[in-house]
């Protein structure tokens, strides 16, 4: 509910709502206790995301560049064998569980013995709010171990796993042709999903090629926020609020301080380098900021209107002139969440 503080500036947003004639203003404050109420009962819950993909193609850097923390430890090794590692953590007091499957795409002994690990995992892993396939953009083909892995990620979870995916490209920059192969890679990588899943879902899967050395991909898009984007409106309707929660301050930092940053680009997960990192250090980058463009708010906004219909009433000017002054009154990670979700109908 809203402190004293929170319900004056509603009552004064209010009524800058009615002389702008904004449709809005006359159920803005039950909106805004709706919108509390659904934010305080998602702290409570968490997200999960499954990883999927061979053993050092970058699983764990990506999803620690976008949650900004090293939730996945990030290591080289070869795996030997099949089995689920679970990294439980906190942001911003709000739970998330990060699931890798190493020996699933590889090539290891015990790859035959495929009803057995279908058996593990689905033991293990109870809830997926969105599965990561991850791959190299510079592999020219989908590896027979890749093929076998969706098999049996398929299998475990029947095909529409799948419906809650995402198919995350990295060293975006070592392609040679970098859109031509994005594109061919795309559709080999949906039609050897569409075997097990048919083309229907397999065509709906969202593609996003990232570098973690690289603000941007070689065709000088930032894909950091194509990334957030991308998983934001594909992951379940569970796990879509506490993700957004658990970024939330990013969020609101970013837009506040979008002209006068002075960044740090310093890639945190980056403890030992080798050749090639050093000679590329000065290009990582802070995952910290988020700088949306149009598109991306216009589909993350999409996405808070599935999850909480009521938002479709919120217009374009209430957004503008609510989500920073009320969300800082409200105060801790609901005020951020709440000022954050009007930033993206701004």
């Amino acid at each position: 509910m809203l402190n004293e503080t929170a319900k004056k500036l509603v009552d004064e947003i209010t009524k800058n709502l009615a002389v702008s004639k904004e449709s809005i203003s006359s159920s803005f404050g039950e909106l805004l206790n709706l919108l509390i109420d659904k934010l305080q009962l998602s702290q409570d819950k968490k997200f999960v995301f499954v990883l999927l993909g061979k053993t050092g193609v970058g699983k764990s850097s990506t999803v620690n560049s976008l949650l900004n923390q090293e939730i996945a430890p990030v290591g080289k090794y070869d795996a030997t064998t099949m089995e689920v590692q679970e990294y439980e953590h906190e942001i911003n007091g709000v739970k998330c569980s990060i699931i890798d499957t190493p020996g699933l795409c590889d090539d290891i002994p015990e790859k035959g013995n495929n009803q057995k690990y279908i058996e593990l995992i689905q033991n293990q892993v109870k809830q997926i709010d969105l599965l990561w396939f991850v791959t190299r953009l510079d592999d020219s083909r989908v590896g027979e171990d890749e093929k076998k892995g969706i098999q049996i990620i398929s299998e475990a979870f029947t095909p529409k796993v799948w419906e809650h995916s995402v198919i995350i490209f990295t060293r975006a920059n070592k392609a040679d042709d970098y859109l031509e192969e994005l594109q061919e890679r795309t559709k080999r990588i949906k039609d050897e999903i569409a075997k097990h899943t048919g083309n229907e879902i397999a065509n709906k899967i969202p593609s996003v090629a990232v570098d973690n050395k690289s603000q941007t991909t070689p065709d000088g898009k930032r894909w950091l926020e194509e990334l957030y984007t991308q998983v934001f409106i594909t992951m379940s309707e569970r796990g879509a609020i506490p993700f957004l929660m658990a970024t939330a301050p990013r969020i609101n930092k970013t837009q506040s301080n979008k002209t006068n940053r002075d960044p740090n680009w310093t890639f945190y997960n980056q403890s030992k380098f080798t050749n090639e990192d050093k000679e590329n250090k000065d290009n990582e980058f802070n995952a910290n900021d988020f700088i949306f463009n149009g598109i991306q708010k216009e589909l993350i906004k999409k996405k808070l209107i599935e999850v909480i219909p009521a938002l479709a009433a919120a217009g374009a000017s209430a957004g503008a002139v609510v989500g920073g002054p009320i969300g800082a009154a409200i105060g801790g990670i609901v005020g951020a969440a709440v000022g954050s979700i009007f930033y993206f109908f701004s």
